[in-house]
């Protein structure tokens, strides 16, 4: 059944697929308990909750880990090693080195392994690399004794698990689960996507990603009319692939209003039409509401670009893949270029949104030594106080925010601030419009690549565009919103994608790195605990102004 891997793991999650289930505390019950009748107790988890429970926590179905062996004698639990570090979330295992972890999804799990075609007449039911299909006492016996159906031994490297019966059961309903049915947003010939836009993105920044998006999903289907003719005339060893091309559809989601509104609108439009996934997206505020939602619906979000992408309370999550963590990690960069030594600093920003975010982060970073002091934009700003005069000041500071924060932005260095840094993901395109006295001092916190190498980094998306009449305003996020639609692209390539959004999400993570076109940033690799791609910033001069 499974050979095993090196002691890779994923966190632990909710249970059940996609969607998080809602759970009833024993505090809230007493809480509800003062007065009126008593509230309905919650429903009792199912066969397959339990056992997506022992798969991706490695919790049995009485709640406690399992005692188990690897490698022959090695004595490990399983929470340590649950079945998900090696066969993935999905179920269709993966590879690692010289040990390939086998699909345990119930279509491939609960059916025979063959070798050979009918059509070829060499079709073979015995033998090396076959094998009876799985049941229940069967699967008991290969996580227990590590025995497959055909009696052969499989690897060390799959741990023994001191299991039950009932464990068993659990752990096959949720196998028979996983890729039973395709997923939301796919037909037989179409795979409907989304991508969202939240309502203070500029009209520039909007026009940047929105036209390589339209463009490239009008190109890929063209090229998908060709490839659906190759399903009767193709192959049969190519059959399955040729009959995985789909036509996309792109909708564009544009949310209205303040943050709290936006999950309300986010589910009366998946309720309208869902979608497989969602591609790219792009905000100025904080994407969490919108990554909740995600989360709930087992939506993938591939790349949105954001300067504040969900906090650590959200770093189980799985679902949404980011660029970087925006703000915040400019805010880590600059925490640590200040250094132990004393510094007084004093930031300045916007009191919610990324601008607080990046100034909350700051304080909490920053080396015990460095005194740090916030001051929300208000008005026009009001000139720094002389007690504690800074040496340093940031400018978490977005588009507009510059000119209102002038007049405390030269009190302070007028008062004998040497170093001025400021935010490249906030400011956007306006780190090119800086006022002189600004940009003579500045250094931008840049997580990007620095802008005179984007040219030389991404010139096959930059040249895409060029070929397409693309001429963008905002050139980083055009360059991202391709890279994001070709990565999808790769990995809607793979037949098993179809009916496993979790297996999409685990092709992305593969393709990630090797995709010949390039995003702005330095690199792009993820991990089943890495869903940040990169955490390179640089500290970089201002950039030329634009004549």
């Amino acid at each position: 059944m499974v050979t095993g891997s090196s002691g890779r793991s994923e966190a632990r999650r909710p249970l059940a697929g996609g969607p998080r289930r809602a759970l009833i505390t024993s505090a809230a019950l007493l809480a509800a308990a003062g007065g009126g009748a008593a509230p309905a107790p919650p429903p009792e988890p199912s066969a397959a909750d339990l056992g997506a429970r022992l798969y991706r926590e490695g919790l049995s179905v009485a709640g406690a880990p399992v005692p188990a062996i690897v490698q022959g004698d090695l004595p490990v639990r399983s929470t340590d090693m649950p079945c998900v570090s090696c066969h993935r979330r999905s179920g269709w295992g993966t590879s690692e080195g010289p040990v390939t972890v086998p699909p345990v999804a119930g279509g491939a799990l609960f059916a025979p392994v063959t070798r050979g075609h009918p059509e070829m007449g060499r079709l073979r039911t015995t033998g090396a690399g076959t094998r009876p299909a799985y049941d229940e006492p069967a699967l008991l016996r290969a996580v227990r004794d590590g025995v497959d159906p055909a009696g052969r031994a499989l690897a060390p490297t799959m741990p023994r698990y001191a299991i039950g019966a009932a464990d068993a059961a659990a752990l096959a309903s949720h196998l028979r689960s996983l890729s039973s049915a395709p997923a939301p947003g796919v037909t037989g010939d179409t795979v409907h996507l989304a991508t969202i836009l939240t309502p203070e993105v500029g009209a520039s920044r909007r026009a940047s990603m929105l036209d390589v998006l339209r463009t490239y999903v009008r190109h890929k289907n063209a090229g998908t009319r060709n490839e659906t003719g190759r399903r009767e005339r193709g192959p049969w060893d190519m059959a399955r692939h040729n009959a995985s091309h789909r036509t996309w559809v792109l909708h564009e989601w544009e949310l209205k209003g303040p943050a709290a509104g936006w999950p309300g609108q986010l589910r009366e439009l998946y309720r309208r039409r869902p979608v497989f996934a969602v591609l790219g997206g792009l905000s100025e505020d904080d994407w969490t509401p919108i990554h909740e939602f995600s989360e709930r619906e087992g939506l993938p979000a591939i790349l949105p670009q954001t300067p504040l992408p969900p906090d650590e309370a959200h770093a189980e999550d799985f679902y949404s893949l980011y660029f970087s963590r925006g703000v915040r990690l400019e805010a880590a960069a600059l925490a640590e270029r200040l250094g132990p030594s004393a510094r007084r600093v004093l930031q300045v920003s916007r009191c919610r949104g990324p601008g607080g975010a990046a100034a909350a982060a700051l304080v909490r970073l920053a080396a015990p030594a460095v005194a740090v002091r916030s001051e929300c934009l208000d008005g026009d700003g009001a000139a720094p106080s002389r007690a504690g005069r800074p040496d340093t000041l940031v400018l978490w500071l977005g588009p507009g925010d510059i000119a209102r924060a002038q007049r405390m932005a030269e009190a302070a260095v007028g008062q004998g601030v040497k170093d001025v840094f400021a935010s490249s993901s906030l400011l956007g395109d306006e780190a090119r419009r800086l006022p002189a006295w600004l940009a003579a001092r500045a250094s931008l916190l840049h997580p990007f690549v620095p802008p005179g190498e984007l040219d030389r980094h991404a010139w096959r998306a930059l040249a895409w565009m060029k070929a397409n009449g693309i001429a963008p305003e905002d050139r980083p996020v055009a360059v991202n919103a391709l890279f994001a639609a070709m990565l999808a692209g790769d990995a809607l390539a793979h037949p098993r994608a179809l009916v496993s959004r979790e297996y999409f999400l685990e092709r992305v993570e593969h393709m990630a790195p090797r995709l010949p076109v390039r995003s702005a940033l330095p690199a792009v690799v993820f991990g089943p605990q890495r869903r940040f791609a990169s955490s390179a910033c640089h500290v970089i001069g201002a950039p030329p102004a634009i004549p």
